[in-house]
């Protein structure tokens, strides 16, 4: 009998440390914006955004006791410049003239948490920008949710609204 529970106990402290280390993938995803988010801005000449994150390492985005996300910053910055592409597209008034633009995004980190005395979600993201006139601006973020995924993916979201605010990206566009 002693050997049964001593078996059965070992069973259980490996799979409870099993899924300690083991990580749900968790796939970034656009996150849609309220109309109106961004104003509309002038775009002189046609821009290209880029992603210049090499980086595939897989690293945790989320955990929570056993529950942990796990994902790579080059597939962030991905999901990050298809917004981007999206929005520019949606809110971009093409004006006469103008050379070709470039934006390179980079994401560095993004990382949620639960605030269990408040009841929701907390993200923070630091994202870098490059402009092709040579500008590098870097740029945090933070965003709250309800739900762990969406505050993921809305703190994305939130990134591409602050880049397309940004008073230097902005001019950087128009000239």
């Amino acid at each position: 009998m002693r050997t049964k529970v001593l078996a059965l106990v070992s069973i259980a402290l490996l799979l409870a440390c099993r899924l300690a280390v083991a990580a749900n993938q968790y796939q970034p995803a656009e996150s849609p914006l309220r109309p109106g988010s961004i104003q509309p801005f002038d775009v002189a000449g046609t821009v290209t955004v880029s992603n210049g994150q090499s980086s595939t390492d897989e690293l945790i985005v989320y955990s929570k006791g056993f529950g942990k996300w796990s994902s790579n910053l080059n597939a962030i910055t991905e999901t990050m410049v298809q917004q981007a592409r999206s929005e520019i597209a949606k809110n971009g008034r093409v004006t006469a003239g103008g050379k070709p633009k470039t934006i390179e995004l980079k994401v560095n980190s993004l990382r949620s948490e639960y605030k269990s005395f408040a009841h929701y979600y907390s993200s923070k993201m630091q994202f870098q920008v490059k402009l092709g006139d040579g500008q590098t601006i870097d740029k945090p973020v933070t965003h709250r949710s309800a739900l762990a995924l969406q505050d993921l993916n809305g703190c994305i979201a939130e990134g591409v609204m602050l880049l397309l605010k940004d008073e230097k990206v902005l001019a950087y566009l128009a000239q």
